[in-house]
């Protein structure tokens, strides 16, 4: 895993796990009065310690997003650190399954992505009313991650995601897309139904819903 630190000079902090193929470039236009540190290429599972002192913070809010969903359980965050809230995006516990997470099929064909067929996944990123205006936003703030990147992320999270438990993490809340086509909405659902004490909120969107906030802060509460 690597991080990006944006420091707003705060004592709140936000943990965001990105998606995969993703970096903090695609959320520059979300405003935050909290530090982030961004979480992203999963490509190893081991979480960067000693990037951050944690310990000047005087809350803290973790938000995961797809991938980062299931990368924000098998993390391992400083022992005793002490978060307030987790919030789960479009995302599950389980990232490859044909019922609960990304279709097996559909990871696979990810895996041979070219120089067209991913302005196709991009698309399918994001759905609803403003589909079309927010991919031309993503368009102009692509992730500075190449090609060779995102696909040895994949490898990486191909070899080492059978070999793992299905981790255990409590989320507070849960955002799941109707029209989400990476993560498809209908396993979102069978796999958060089972779980007592979330608070679901659906939303009329696709896999993406970040341009749909002005800042983080809007998202978290």
């Amino acid at each position: 895993m690597k991080t990006f630190l944006r420091n707003n000079n705060s004592k709140d902090l936000i943990i965001f796990f990105c998606g995969w193929g993703m970096d903090e470039n695609p959320f520059s236009i979300l405003n935050s009065l909290s530090d982030i540190l961004f979480v992203y290429d999963y490509t190893t599972p081991d979480f960067p310690d000693g990037d951050i002192d944690f310990s000047k913070y005087t809350k803290i809010t973790l938000l995961a997003f797809s991938y980062g969903v299931y990368a924000s359980a098998i993390a391992k965050l400083p022992s005793g650190l002490n978060i307030d809230k987790k919030i789960a995006i479009n995302g599950t516990l389980v990232p490859v399954d044909d019922k609960l997470g990304v279709p097996v099929r559909q990871f696979e064909l990810t895996e041979k992505m070219n120089s067209e067929s991913v302005i196709k996944f991009r698309q399918r990123l994001f759905g609803g009313e403003k589909a079309v205006q927010h991919f031309e936003i993503f368009e102009n703030h692509l992730p500075h991650r190449s090609a060779a990147s995102c696909t040895g992320e994949l490898l990486g999270m191909k070899e080492y995601i059978p070999s793992l438990p299905v981790p255990e993490m409590n989320f507070d809340m849960v955002y799941l897309a109707e029209y989400d086509r990476c993560v498809p909405s209908r396993n979102q659902k069978n796999f958060w139904q089972n779980f007592e004490n979330i608070n679901i909120i659906k939303l009329e969107t696709g896999h993406f819903p970040f341009y749909n906030y002005k800042n983080f802060e809007e998202i978290i509460n």
